[in-house]
């Protein structure tokens, strides 16, 4: 079969509607000119990456099946469809592909990158390391690929290694929000043992100093606070560039995985509870003002548990669900929930508010409003809400299509505040203003940084009514 391709110019036209992400564009004007070059590897290939930019995976896989059936040595297509593939789930095919590109290729750097990514999400971390290697051997200048290795270093274990190639990858590109972000979590469970010129190491390690530890059961005073929220803004004005991290929440965790967003991606699926989540329980905080949501992180940053349990502070971003500044602490069961909300209790009343306390609730509060029997809970006795024998196989049939990879090496947090901490309490103080929380005022943070952050807490305050919350303060 002939290959046969438009004239440059038409295909630049279209390829133009491709980069600008007017994807149903370039669709409909490739295929128009298929009816006149119906041999052209290169339209198919159009084709098939409209199709993908649209997310019909399948459709965009036979498009660029059809452009290897005219040019079997056109190594882009390949690639292409290994990215196809791998976003489908199919990682084995994807690899396969990248590898059929590689053979016409062999210095295509963004193919062994990417096989990286296809290593990685099958476990296979050794291999992903390779092929990163050879993409950065072949593109010495791959931010994206110290990223990448980076990130399966981090999965193995060797973290200097990981903190070297973020700060490799901003080296190389010093905007580069993702690489900013995963240093900055890493830096939530490790301290480097190696000074690093990196600029947010630096940082980290000075916001780490200020200290938050108050050994005594005395009340933690609003001067305390803003003390310490003066101290670490100044740290942040260093950075010319505003680093965005997607946390809103501030985390201590053990080292025990909860697969949250596995169990909420079935929830959202098929609207069924996974099995783990009936035996979850957890120990909710609701202070009333910002300056008590930040005593409840520095409690929470010390609370002494015997199983370390997971914990965190949040804001109430969820349209459906009430409230506004919550404190979490993850519970294996009813049990052991009870014993850690009595023992919580005494300690917010004697350091936060006397007049403030904890609830015990059942896993995550999306899944009541689908089953309103699921929050009942019973202290003597069986529950209201059983898991359902046949939403095992469903279960079954998600873990089959987007397998798990869990690492032995996950780390529990670091006590102490850090980077990462102080990031997410200027989105806090942002979302306190758009709520017209008055102890805002106290921190002195004049501009918006989060401009999303105030605008959704704006939305909410019509939705739901802080000013009631206040008047009972």
């Amino acid at each position: 079969m002939k290959n046969q391709n438009p004239p440059i110019k038409i295909l630049q036209s279209i390829i133009n509607f491709l980069n600008d992400g007017k994807f149903q564009l370039a669709l409909s004007r490739s295929k128009q000119m298929l009816e006149r070059f119906p041999n052209s590897a290169v339209l198919f290939n159009i084709v098939g990456a409209s199709y993908k930019g649209l997310m019909q995976l399948d459709k965009a896989i036979d498009n660029y099946k059809k452009a290897l059936n005219i040019n079997p040595d056109y190594s882009e297509v390949y690639y292409n469809m290994g990215v196809a593939f791998q976003e489908k789930g199919d990682i084995k095919a994807s690899i396969e592909s990248y590898t059929n590109s590689l053979k016409i290729k062999p210095d295509y750097a963004y193919a062994y990158n990417n096989m990286g990514t296809a290593y990685h999400e099958m476990g296979n971390l050794e291999e992903a390391i390779q092929s990163y290697k050879k993409a950065l051997k072949i593109k010495p200048d791959y931010a994206d690929s110290y990223n990448n290795m980076a990130n399966a270093l981090k999965d193995i274990g060797e973290l200097e290694s990981a903190i070297d190639n973020y700060a490799k990858a901003l080296n190389i590109k010093p905007n580069y929000a993702v690489a900013k972000s995963n240093i900055v979590k890493l830096l939530t469970s490790y301290n480097p043992q190696k000074e690093n010129p990196n600029l947010i190491v630096k940082v980290n390690e000075e916001i780490r100093k200020i200290n938050i530890i108050n050994n005594n059961l005395t009340i933690i005073s609003d001067d305390q606070v803003v003390k310490i929220f003066s101290k670490f803004s100044s740290y942040l004005g260093v950075f010319k560039e505003k680093i965005r991290i997607q946390e809103t929440q501030t985390y201590r965790n053990n080292s025990v995985v909860l697969n949250c967003k596995r169990h909420m991606a079935v929830f959202d699926e098929y609207e069924i509870i996974p099995e783990f989540c009936f035996g979850c329980y957890k120990v909710q905080v609701e202070p009333k003002s910002i300056i008590d949501l930040i005593k409840l992180f520095i409690v929470f940053d010390q609370l002494e548990l015997n199983e370390n349990n997971t914990r965190k502070c949040m804001i109430e971003l969820r349209p459906e669900i009430s409230g506004f500044y919550k404190g979490l602490i993850y519970c294996s069961g009813l049990k052991q929930a009870n014993q850690i909300a009595k023992h919580l209790d005494t300690i917010i009343k004697g350091r936060i508010d006397k007049e403030l306390s904890s609830k015990v609730k059942r896993g995550c509060s999306e899944y009541p409003i689908s089953f309103p029997d699921y929050k009942e809970i019973n202290n003597s006795g069986p529950q209201l809400m059983k898991y359902k024998k046949n939403w095992k196989a469903i279960e079954e049939n998600y873990d089959n299509r987007n397998p798990i990879n869990t690492y032995k090496n996950r780390r529990s947090s670091l006590s102490g505040l850090n980077l990462n901490d102080a990031l997410v309490i200027q989105k806090w103080i942002d979302y306190a203003k758009g709520i017209s929380d008055p102890s805002a005022d106290l921190l002195k943070q004049s501009p918006i940084y989060y401009q999303d952050i105030y605008d959704k807490a704006k939305v909410r305050l019509n939705s739901f009514n802080f000013r009631k919350i206040l008047d009972n303060i």
